[in-house]
């Protein structure tokens, strides 16, 4: 069944969380409060275009005639609508110290160019956005409750202040499931295993491309700050 195909693929890649640039920075304590608010920015930007990706996909399968598939996107665009706030609090949140966050906070390359794909990939077969869900969901489930005590407890920025990821794992611990089933019920065609696949597989390619710059883009930051400092 595709849905499992899928969960198993992305257990496959949780278990190599230690190849994620933010997972490994956070488990060595080396994830600044920098780091987190660009990362919290970009997952509020996410969190902020579902919505219209959920319209699209409705509409999208409406004009299919896809009906089952319609009604799924439309109860997920009641779920996921207003989340963004949450991230918009964070940001507050991680700036309101003695030590206010300056670390650029504008959409890394990564999840520009993840954005683009899912919307070129919607109106390809809104059918092909359901992996991308699935992961976005999975991936907070599997992996969010140990990195945000790592980041914690390792890393010194209170878990409060990441609301935008602990919410999303208590919400998701039934979405996920939800989305699998949803694979198989609405995708029954086994020549979709393919294609689905492979946006699984772009989307953690992008996921990962995302997270490298999270750490990159930092570190020019703070090569720029000490550069500034010292003249």
């Amino acid at each position: 069944m595709i849905g499992e195909a899928l969960r198993t693929e992305i257990e496959a890649y949780a278990a190599r969380r230690r190849d994620n640039p933010v997972f490994r920075a956070a488990e060595e304590g080396r994830l600044t409060r920098a780091m987190v608010a660009r990362y919290v920015a970009n997952v509020g930007y996410m969190v902020g275009i579902t919505p219209a990706n959920l319209r699209r996909a409705h509409e999208r399968a409406s004009a299919k005639g896809d009906e089952k598939l319609a009604a799924y996107f439309a109860q997920k665009l009641r779920e996921e609508t207003g989340h963004h706030v949450w991230a918009e609090r964070d940001l507050e949140s991680l700036s309101s110290t003695t030590l206010p966050v300056e670390q650029d906070r504008t959409v890394t390359a990564a999840i520009e160019e993840l954005a683009r794909y899912l919307e070129e990939t919607i109106d390809r077969d809104p059918a092909l956005y359901l992996p991308y869900i699935a992961f976005a969901e999975y991936i907070t489930v599997i992996l969010g409750p140990e990195w945000l005590a790592l980041v914690e407890q390792r890393c010194g920025t209170p878990r409060s202040s990441m609301t935008v990821i602990d919410n999303h794992i208590e919400l998701d611990r039934e979405h996920a499931e939800e989305a699998f089933a949803c694979i198989d019920d609405f995708v029954s065609d086994p020549k979709m295993l393919g294609p689905m696949r492979e946006v699984l597989k772009c989307v953690v390619t992008y996921f990962d491309r995302f997270c490298a710059e999270i750490i990159s883009t930092a570190d020019a930051f703070d090569d720029r700050v000490a550069h500034v400092s010292a003249a």
